[in-house]
């Protein structure tokens, strides 16, 4: 690519379009609509609005149309013969170089917005050497492309060197990405025959992944830093798929652990393309890399996931996963599984966590070398508390495996493995306990439920919100959406309301207030069991309900009884000099005697 070759203009239909408005001292929308289309129309590129504008004088020229992104489908744009999403192409922010825009003015007088500027990855003027600048920013597009009143206002400050980019040499990235844009020659890279904005994505989350080799933070990075991120990315990118797949196996060396989870270690990457790009056809490439990769160099079993989808059955393990497995010793296990050949020893091979081998290979002589454990061991392999562990086995969840009162080493390892397998195989991967979700413990402690209770309807589909923290391992990872399993184990409702309920019913806003009323002995309610809970609490039941109408009223009850709106009767109580009821900690809210409101209203 020469910088001979460059358009001269690459102009727009909207910065085109927003100049002969201009000319009529019209804005681009009325302009359109006075030549039979829409501004919406025009900036779509589309045939028939194009026809419209010849057909009363106004012939686009083919070089604008070639410079303008055309919708080819509901939120998809072609541009340059390369597909976008719309919204990346219509972000709110409008970029471009001052230097062309005062080249533009000294030349013609009227300046003239570029079509590669609306391209996100395009950092830098090919021309000028420096980088793109914010120009202004505006959330309508019908307002945002009318470029040429936004452009006069910003003529003095673009004169006057005010708004030109820090100068910046091309980097090799931009080169290639100029090259594909304009149809020039360019160096050959593996990327040339993936689809282009799929590819510059890609090249800036592998540079983002790659901070991890420099040990630097994805938090120190600014917006500035993009184009060293989509450079760093495409020098290995651009060599093939070997040098890729090296780059991941550099990320696995640097310190962390497959138990961290690949959000970790293959940070902002992994989780484009296993969740926002998931379904995209254009980034199949680069989710096929990472998970053939991911599936010859990771230990992943039930409860873990690969791009997204659910892992179901394991087909590695690692020394590590094993040791969990099978309650030995890592050190012990390794030299065991060295010595028949399945695993490189400590010092030539990889660290525990990473060196992995074939779970189904291996399966014989793990069951060889795995020993019963005590109780105390079995509930650390699951990682639960002994409490936890106790009410396990009072359900019956966990069993022993010899019955001898005189060995403490009565537990196989394998049985909790497998007990973990049907908690949390298909699981939701949780960063951190978001609101709702908790540890299934817990859930057991509010709703006063057995472990197996959930256990069961986890196992049976009852309970299908079911999360891995992924901090954590075994156990202790387990979570729950708490309110599913409430409604799942919720038995057959009893006849009465709550205190909360009862409240909100009659128009008591507070329910504390209610509770006054309740411990001041105002109020009558009935002891009943929680049916979720077990727990004996107040209810108020029809009888009580009746108890409560006939003795009190509140505004929203007033309503009912007079017929007439509450604010109008309140007013009336007040001239009359009828108060809320109160006790010793003030009213009880908008409640009121019922024999002063009948006096009162007849």
């Amino acid at each position: 690519m020469t910088l001979s070759n460059l358009s001269p203009t690459r102009e727009t239909i909207a910065s085109w379009i927003s100049r002969r408005a201009n000319q009529f001292w019209v804005d681009a929308a009325t302009f359109c609509v006075d030549k039979g289309t829409s501004l919406t129309a025009v900036l779509q590129n589309t045939d028939q609005a194009i026809s419209a504008l010849e057909e009363l004088g106004d012939p686009v020229p083919e070089e604008v149309r070639q410079w303008s992104p055309q919708q080819i489908g509901s939120g998809t744009r072609s541009f340059r013969g390369h597909t976008f999403p719309t919204k990346s192409l219509q972000t709110p922010v409008m970029r471009g170089c001052a230097h062309c825009l005062r080249e533009d003015f000294e030349t013609t007088g009227a300046m003239k917005m570029r079509g590669h500027w609306l391209v996100p990855h395009v950092t830098v003027c090919v021309v000028h050497q420096t980088a793109l600048v914010p120009l202004w920013r505006e959330a309508s597009p019908l307002k945002r492309f009318d470029s040429a009143p936004r452009l006069a206002d910003l003529t003095p400050e673009i004169l006057a060197g005010e708004l030109d980019g820090a100068p910046r040499k091309l980097l090799p990235f931009d080169r290639w990405l100029e090259g594909r844009l304009a149809h020039t020659e360019f160096a050959e890279t593996w990327l040339d025959d993936l689809p282009l904005h799929a590819a510059c994505n890609f090249c800036y989350l592998l540079g983002s992944a790659q901070l991890r080799l420099e040990d630097i933070p994805q938090s120190r990075m600014t917006p500035e830093d993009r184009p060293i991120l989509y450079e760093m990315g495409f020098q290995v990118a651009r060599h093939g798929k070997d040098d890729i797949l090296a780059t991941f196996d550099a990320l696995q060396r640097k310190p962390g652990a497959p138990h961290d989870g690949p959000k970790a270690i293959f940070p902002k990457l992994y989780d484009r393309l296993a969740y926002d790009y998931r379904d995209h056809p254009d980034y199949a490439p680069f989710r096929d890399l990472l998970r053939a990769h991911m599936l010859s160099t990771w230990p992943l079993g039930p409860g873990d996931e690969l791009l997204g989808e659910p892992v179901k059955v394991r087909r590695l393990h690692s020394v590590r996963t094993a040791a969990q497995a099978t309650g030995i010793d890592q050190r012990r296990l390794r030299k065991a599984l060295a010595a028949a050949g399945i695993v490189r020893d400590a010092e030539h091979g990889l660290p525990a966590a990473w060196e992995v081998f074939d779970a189904a290979a291996a399966r014989p002589i793990l069951e060889n070398l795995t020993e019963l454990i005590t109780a105390k061991d079995m509930a650390a392999a699951i990682n639960a508390t002994r409490s936890q562990f106790n009410l396990l086995v009072e359900d019956g969840l966990l069993v022993p495996d010899l019955d001898a009162s005189d060995v403490k080493a009565v537990w196989q390892p394998a049985q909790g493995q497998r007990f973990l397998d049907s908690l949390l195989t298909g699981a939701q991967q949780l960063r951190q306990a978001q609101h709702g979700w908790e540890h299934i413990s817990k859930t057991v402690q509010r709703l006063q439920v057995r472990p197996a209770e959930i256990i069961e309807a986890i196992r049976d589909g009852r309970i299908k919100q079911v999360g891995n923290r992924m901090e954590w391992e075994g156990y202790a990872a387990v979570h729950l959406y708490h309110d599913e399993v409430a409604a799942v184990l919720r038995k057959v409702p009893i006849n009465a309301k709550s205190i909360e309920v009862f409240a909100k019913s009659v128009g008591i806003g507070q329910p504390s207030k209610l509770m006054h009323m309740i411990e001041d002995g105002l109020v009558q309610t009935t002891t009943l069991k929680n049916p979720v809970t077990k727990a004996a609490q107040a209810y108020f039941t029809p009888d009580d309900e009746n108890y409560f109408r006939a003795r009190y009223v509140t505004p929203k009850l007033m309503a009912k009884v007079y017929g007439a709106t509450w604010q109008s009767l309140v007013r009336q109580l007040r001239g009359a000099g009828v108060e809320p009821l109160g006790g010793r900690g003030g009213p009880y809210g908008q409640v009121y005697l019922r024999e002063e409101t009948d006096r009162i209203f007849g």
